[in-house]
């Protein structure tokens, strides 16, 4: 039973902003969590971007790992540090802890830019703490498991140093030598997630288990699907003809599949939304191809984001890499659109298998697309109102909330 006295709840990840989806949810569970009575304390980086609180000057200065060919030799060595061990961070929620009485810190992806130096403070204090995973940071150093076009789990065994033989961190021997660093301080020499983490939410199966099958206790961690607000992502019946694409635009992504796909599907417009690493190749891919059918809409949010989406007849995630629990799918069900995307990772969970698709496999990918493109809107509008009540039972706020809440209680 909840309890009726309200909690104080860190939240800690680092940005504060609106920037990709672990940063959407951990906003999302934050307003969830204040809606029933309780006091949410951010902590995260700091960034011009960031929104507007209290406790900005407790977050930790910014570290930009965006494009490291900009960062100075002085600061890639100081950055290097603070990834094994942020002295800032420690320091910052200790000051913290001295203003707030804190019951539950809720983790998200704290790694290189906090680090797990906050851990102990927080643990010597009484905090009990959980962490919600994004990714496959517990298991692999660059965390998608993903690299030069295909998974490489070999990357999660042992001190991880096939990381540095594949150069897994953005195809660079130093710092892939660097996360390998990280990993090794972190979870073999020091164990910081280990001991201090109490529980560890999965949203998806697939990646509760594939930490399992590298070696983590099963009883560390609770299957928590994520939520979609149903009121800001309504159902969306009408539709223009278009396939839209949502999400960032790299490797692991698929997008250069979808633009062989589109390549084959000429007659069919797609709307490519989002930015990335791959933004100035793709664009000029589309150019040399003269892919006509193919457009670039930059990075969008709020309403014209859940306007493009609204008004696409079909979204489509051609992911390469184990997706988790993708939160584009979500909401494009919650606004019953059907969706088209690879059989990998946590999506099987998300997608019956009439929707999915051989990661890679340009072919399949354009025949499917195809396929539900020209399908007739009855029968579109039949499968849009079932994904619809498929999130409405799933992954209504109401009980994620009520979960989360429980999983506090229990510590």
């Amino acid at each position: 039973m909840l309890r009726d006295l309200s909690m104080n709840i860190c939240q800690i990840h680092k940005y504060y902003w609106h920037r990709d989806g672990a940063s959407n949810y951990a906003l999302y569970l934050s307003r969830l969590l204040e809606e029933r009575g309780n006091k949410v304390i951010p902590f995260a980086m700091q960034s011009k971007h960031n929104l507007d609180t209290e406790y900005k000057d407790f977050f930790v200065s910014e570290m930009n790992l965006d494009d490291p060919k900009t960062v100075s030799f002085f600061n890639k060595f100081k950055y290097a540090g603070r990834m094994l061990y942020s002295c800032e961070a420690k320091n910052k929620i200790n000051k913290l802890l001295k203003k707030e009485k804190i019951e539950i810190a809720h983790l998200h992806n704290i790694y290189h830019h906090i680090s797990p130096s906050i851990l102990p403070v927080l643990k010597k204090s009484g905090v009990k703490i959980v962490m919600t995973l994004h990714d496959y940071k517990l298991i692999c150093p660059n965390y998608t498991i993903f690299h030069h076009g295909k998974v490489h789990e070999e990357d999660c065994k042992g001190l991880y140093l096939s990381c540095i033989k594949n150069k897994c961190h953005k195809n660079s021997r130093v710092q892939s030598m660097a996360v390998t660093a990280e990993m090794i301080f972190h979870h073999k020499i020091m164990k910081y997630y280990e001991h201090y983490v109490d529980k560890f939410i999965a949203p998806s199966e697939f990646i509760m288990n594939k930490c399992i099958e590298y070696g983590w206790p099963k009883e560390k961690f609770v299957h928590i699907t994520h939520p979609v607000d149903l009121n800001t992502f309504g159902v969306q019946e009408l539709s223009e003809s278009y396939v839209a694409y949502v999400g960032r635009l790299s490797d692991e992504k698929g997008i250069g599949v979808l633009l062989s796909a589109a390549a084959k599907t000429p007659d069919i417009r797609y709307k490519i939304v989002g930015q990335g690493p791959l933004e100035k190749s793709l664009h000029k891919k589309v150019e040399e191809d003269r892919l006509d059918n193919v457009s670039f809409e930059g990075f969008k949010n709020g309403g014209d984001l859940e306007d493009l989406i609204g008004k696409a007849r079909l979204i489509v995630v051609p992911s390469m890499w184990y997706e988790n629990y993708p939160l584009s799918i979500l909401e494009a069900k919650a606004m019953s659109k059907l969706v088209v995307a690879s059989d990998i990772g946590g999506i099987r969970e998300m997608l019956p298998k009439e929707f999915l698709v051989k990661p890679g496999d340009a072919h399949d990918l354009a025949q499917k697309i195809k396929k539900w493109y020209h399908t007739p809107p009855s029968r579109r509008s039949e499968w849009g109102h079932n994904f619809r009540k498929e999130v409405e039972r799933d992954n209504n706020p109401g009980t994620h909330i009520k979960n989360i809440i429980s999983l506090y209680e229990s510590l």
